[in-house]
């Protein structure tokens, strides 16, 4: 289904049934189940390796993804005509905001579930620590302003009378958080080089 066939949502429920959408139904359960399931069925392995797996194949899609939207996509919408942000927009922010908080909250909970499996919140480092604090930083920065701006980016697309000014200021206010989630993100894999390495 079309964003031409879904109107401006009244509410949170209505967002997130007009995203699926516009998304298509087999995507939204994909992004959804995907990432929440795939730390799990790596803890009930009773697998490290396993879960190590997971764990660094979540990661690398979410900074990789960090990585896209900072340094490519933020810019690129931003030297866009209103009319071709919109239609870019219509195709990536009902995906991008179904995909990528179930991914985050995949990559902390394997992460953490990681660490329990290796033995190291039995005495954690100040890396770990860092780890955590960081992964909380980013959860709450992901389901807190960036989490607004990509739903009110869905809410002036989905509009018959889309306010291009406002659709292109959120674009303009994402590009510049996703530049702070990426420094976040440089920062936390710094800290699993102090893991790796016993710090």
């Amino acid at each position: 289904m079309s964003l031409a066939e879904i109107r401006r949502p009244t509410n949170r429920r209505e967002r997130y049934r007009f995203m699926a959408l516009a998304a298509s139904k087999p995507f939204a359960v994909g992004a959804i189940l995907v990432p929440l399931l795939l730390p799990v069925v790596g803890y009930l392995s009773g697998n490290y390796r396993a879960m190590f797996t997971v764990h660094l194949f979540l990661g690398a899609f979410w900074f990789g993804t960090a990585v896209l939207g900072a340094v490519v996509l933020g810019p690129v919408m931003g030297s866009l005509s209103e009319e071709a942000n919109a239609e870019f927009a219509e195709g990536f922010v009902p995906r991008m905001n179904l995909l990528m908080e179930p991914v985050s909250v995949g990559v902390v909970g394997s992460g953490i579930g990681l660490a329990d499996m290796m033995g190291l919140w039995a005495s954690p480092t100040p890396s770990l620590w860092a780890a955590l604090a960081l992964a909380v930083a980013l959860l709450v920065l992901g389901f807190g302003p960036l989490h607004t701006f990509t739903a009110g980016m869905f809410d002036e697309i989905a509009a018959e009378d889309t306010d291009h000014e406002r659709l292109a200021s959120l674009n303009k206010k994402y590009g510049m958080l996703s530049m702070v989630e990426l420094l976040l993100m440089i920062a936390i894999v710094a800290t699993m080089s102090g893991l790796r390495w016993g710090f």
